[in-house]
């Protein structure tokens, strides 16, 4: 497999804490991106490494992307904090809120083309004996809202997925640690559970408004599934024993992940209703996790230890 390193030059600026009348905060860090390109072609995508700069941390893992290229995720810090990232132009923005636990300060999740992005994040111990997981957006000047729970007494709201109608998508843990999908639409909330499911997570949300998802049924076997205009339909991938679809654009082109046989995670796209694995070249295993309208994807691969952006050629 042929190797292209390219190493841009690094130079770091910083962005002063904000904090807008309603006690909301963000803090960030510019640094120039350390990048490598696999140049082999593999069922027409090539796919190129991303991982923050090694001053940063590791463990980089790319979730949500846009049509202008803007990619979000979460690292892992020197110091053993999880941060989120937005990467855009060769830059990489750090992104976390300064009274959040070390151990999650602000995962992104998503990121749509008004460069608006969701995330999550909890309370340090100290403060909440239950660590919930809360849910935040951020706007595209960086000012970090908290969004309401998705019901009382949730344990977790995770955000997945935001269209450009600034519709979000995800799941939420009840007070009995079931799984719930969530829309959230205009500061309102509708619980979603597939129908026949033991629990149900909703990943990623078009702008003609389908969503992509995955559910667990009585047996405990996971699949995936649209849900549109009241229709659902599963997704799965043949041969597998678990498919997870994460992102779909505005053409219907699904990505995600499945697990095979032998334990192993790849990479799948469908199209068509044509399944392909995309795996990182030479990974042990690959999740996908969202495509832009230009069928450019972002995941991450070994681990959820390198983020990936695969292009097709």
């Amino acid at each position: 497999m042929k190797q292209i390193i390219l190493v841009l030059t690094a130079v770091i600026s910083f962005y002063s804490c904000r904090k807008n009348d309603s006690n909301e905060y963000a803090k960030e860090f510019l640094e120039r991106a350390v990048v490598s390109v696999s140049a082999k072609d593999q069922t027409g995508y090539q796919f190129q490494t991303l991982d923050v700069p090694a001053s940063w941390g590791d463990n980089t893992s790319a979730f949500g992307n846009n049509n202008a290229g803007k990619v979000v995720g979460n690292y892992v810090t020197r110091n053993g904090e999880v941060h989120g990232f937005i990467f855009a132009d060769g830059q990489f923005t750090d992104v976390f809120i300064p009274e959040a636990d070390k151990n999650n300060r602000g995962m992104l999740a998503d990121i749509n083309d008004e460069s608006i992005s969701i995330g999550s994040f909890n309370y340090p111990k100290k403060n909440d004996h239950n660590q919930i997981v809360h849910s935040f957006q951020r706007s595209a000047t960086g000012i970090i809202t908290v969004l309401p729970d998705a019901v009382p007494g949730a344990l977790l709201t995770e955000p997945t997925g935001i269209n450009n109608s600034g519709t979000i998508v995800g799941f939420y843990h009840d007070a009995n640690s079931l799984r719930h999908g969530f829309i959230f639409n205009n500061g309102v909330y509708a619980t979603y559970d597939k129908p026949g499911a033991a629990r149900t997570l909703l990943m990623g949300i078009n702008d003609q408004g389908k969503i992509a998802g995955f559910y667990r049924d009585a047996n405990g076997v996971g699949r995936g599934f649209t849900f549109f205009n009241g229709t659902t339909e599963d997704i799965v991938f043949p041969g597998a024993t678990e498919t997870r679809p994460h992102g779909i654009n505005k053409t219907g082109l699904i990505v995600g992940e499945y697990i095979d046989n032998a334990g192993i995670t790849h990479g799948f796209l469908l199209q068509n209703g044509r399944y392909t694995k995309l795996d990182f070249p030479g990974s042990f295993d690959t999740a996908l996790f969202a495509i832009n309208d230009d069928g450019v994807i972002a995941g991450t691969y070994n681990g959820f230890s390198r983020g990936l952006i695969a292009t097709p050629n």
